[in-house]
C-alpha cells in the first residue's frame, strides 16, 4: 500500500512541502486540524513514521492569506463555505471533489456542481 499521495499545491512558496496525514495518535501530528488529521513535523523521516500513520497526502507549495486577508474574504462571501468532512482530505476522486462537496451542501451549490470546467461549452 502506498502511504504518501504526492500533489501540487500552490501558489504560494512552491518549493515548500506540506505533509497532511492520519495519525493513528492524532497527539502525535505537529499540528491538529481535525480528529485524527494533521500536519506531519518538519524533518520527518518517512522510515520513522509509516507506521504511525495511516495514509498521508504531500502537498508541494501552499495556499497562503496575509493578515485578516482570509477573514476580509469569508466576510465579503467570497468564499462557499462548508463544513469539513474528514473524508474530504484523502478522497479518491481529487477531481470531481470540488462538485461532491458543492452537491452535499444542497440546493442551488448542486446545481453548480454540474456546471461543466468550461462554461462556454455548455
Amino acid at each position: 500500500m502506498k502511504l504518501f499521495d504526492r500533489f501540487l499545491g500552490g501558489p504560494v512558496a512552491e518549493e515548500a512541502v506540506i505533509v497532511l496525514a492520519e495519525f493513528e495518535d492524532p497527539a502525535e501530528a505537529a499540528a491538529p486540524v481535525m480528529g485524527s488529521l494533521g500536519f506531519l513535523a518538519a524533518g520527518s523521516d518517512e522510515a520513522d513514521i509509516s507506521e504511525r500513520l495511516m495514509r498521508a497526502r504531500v502537498f508541494a507549495g501552499y495556499a497562503g492569506w496575509g493578515p485578516g486577508q482570509l477573514d476580509e474574504e469569508v466576510e465579503a462571501e467570497a468564499w462557499i463555505l462548508e463544513p469539513a468532512d474528514p473524508g474530504d482530505a484523502f478522497s479518491a476522486d481529487t477531481t470531481g471533489l470540488w462538485g461532491a462537496v458543492l452537491a452535499r451542501k444542497g440546493r442551488d451549490y448542486a446545481l453548480l456542481a454540474t456546471m461543466p470546467p468550461d462554461p462556454s461549452v455548455n
